[in-house]
């Protein structure tokens, strides 16, 4: 570096930019400390039934409750309830609404803590809750002019939004027709689902889409394929 000011003249730039990195991995190590002060445990971390609330606990050791955070992968989306009980111990509750396998994150200001992601087993029968499925994919929206017409030959696609009604994972899909015909799904950034279908002949269709037995509202579609 030059420097253009007289007198003497001493290049702090290694010792700065030194300093900030180990600043910086002053930080990172700290939280990875941290995130392992924090403890889970409870039958709710690993077995669940459908339909039904499980529960588990969380101790962050005296830490910030606040930088605690939760994601669930699976078939549906519980929403956690939360008791705080005494010596910091919060108690988190939450209901799946459908059977399957899951994987619960718990992090510490977005650091996995010991055990994380636990591996969740949701056990029960899909249609013994079927008012409550019922209702959920009521909450399941389709829109686009594919659902009802296509043309063969080329991929056909409709927006499903699933947002409003808890499923994340889980759907299947297959058509029904005078030929065979590719369908799959695409995820978008936003939450919403492209169901997509290929059919390699013309005619009348019947597309279903389901979760486990369990039709969406609309199912099965009746498409008309040019």
């Amino acid at each position: 570096m030059t420097c253009l000011l007289p007198g003497p003249h001493h290049d702090h730039i290694t010792s700065k930019t030194s300093g900030v990195a180990f600043f910086a991995n002053s930080i990172k190590f700290a939280t990875m400390a941290s995130a392992n002060y924090v403890q889970a445990w409870g039958d709710g971390l690993n077995v669940a039934q459908a339909g039904l609330p499980a529960t588990f606990h969380i101790n962050p050791n005296g830490q910030d409750m606040s930088g605690i955070t939760f994601g669930v992968e699976g078939p549906s989306r519980p929403d956690f309830q939360f008791q705080h009980l005494q010596g910091g111990v919060v108690a988190a509750t939450y209901t799946p609404i459908f059977p399957g396998p899951y994987r619960i994150h718990i992090k510490f200001f977005g650091r996995d803590i010991p055990g994380s992601p636990f591996a969740l087993n949701v056990v029960g029968d899909t249609s013994q809750h079927a008012e409550h499925a019922s209702a959920v994919f009521t909450g399941v929206k389709v829109s686009g002019p594919a659902i009802t017409s296509g043309k063969s030959f080329i991929t056909n696609q409709f927006l499903m939004d699933t947002r409003g009604s808890g499923v994340t994972g889980g759907l299947n899909a297959y058509m029904e027709g005078p030929g065979r015909a590719d369908v799959g799904f695409k995820e978008n950034l936003d939450g919403t689902i492209h169901v997509q279908y290929k059919p390699q002949k013309s005619g009348a269709y019947r597309l279903h889409i389901k979760f486990g037995d369990t039709h969406i509202q609309g199912s099965p579609f009746l498409i008309n394929v040019q």
